[in-house]
């Protein structure tokens, strides 16, 4: 579900700066900031972009804290509404249920915060959305086994099935799973391998339904 929202940019990184307004008032996480945050593994590397935002004195005990209180202040906002949907989801939402296209959000976050982000998309849309959710398959993404597990409760073929994803990981599970896939980019996505992609555009907005009903029997890698 994250090409609805932009999650990481108007979601985790908000949080992420009230959760640290908590522990260290005045210290912000910047939007390229974050994208270092997600890009970092290992405790070194995570404490050197740290320093790099100004606090010198984090380390490990402290990140654990301040992103636990994220993660409740992420769900929230989930909650109050507060991360808007990315520009022409609800649209192209619409128009699948209008010609009666099956759809799914295949995500590997919570049940619960799965469940908030499709039920605020309105009755209707949600009454015709299926969820699988993380904790429902061994593996997550690039596994491609979120998409197998949609594939087969579903009763459809990987032929007839067009994912939307906004990052390389959710491409490659895609892929993985047989599937044709639409990448609308995100703030931190822009420069991941997506080749592999059957199109690629900066935003859902403008995109008609019929546009994309040819991706599922393609299974070429169109970048447009």
């Amino acid at each position: 579900m994250a090409f609805s929202l932009d999650s990481e940019r108007d979601g985790h990184r908000v949080a992420l700066n009230k959760a640290i307004a908590e522990f260290k008032p005045g210290l912000e996480c910047s939007v390229e900031a974050y994208g270092k945050l997600l890009g970092v593994r290992g405790e070194k590397r995570l404490m050197g972009v740290w320093k790099e935002m100004g606090w010198d004195g984090m380390n490990m005990e402290l990140a654990e804290k301040i992103y636990k209180r994220k993660a409740d202040i992420f769900t929230e906002m989930l909650e109050k509404k507060e991360i808007p949907l990315r520009p022409g989801v609800a649209e192209l939402v619409d128009a699948a249920i209008s010609n009666g296209v099956k759809l799914a959000v295949c995500s590997s976050n919570t049940q619960k915060n799965v469940e908030l982000i499709v039920n605020s998309l309105g009755l209707v849309r949600s009454s015709n959305m299926e969820i699988f959710a993380g904790g429902r398959v061994a593996n997550r993404k690039p596994s491609p086994d979120i998409y197998n597990l949609a594939k087969g409760t579903m009763s459809v073929d990987a032929a007839d099935c067009l994912v939307i994803e906004d990052d390389e990981v959710g491409l490659q599970a895609a892929k993985a799973a047989n599937m044709a896939c639409l990448i609308t980019t995100s703030a931190y996505t822009k420069k991941d391998d997506l080749m592999l992609a059957d199109r690629i555009v900066d935003s859902l907005e403008g995109i008609e339904l019929e546009n994309l009903v040819s991706l599922p029997a393609s299974m070429v890698g169109l970048n447009a």
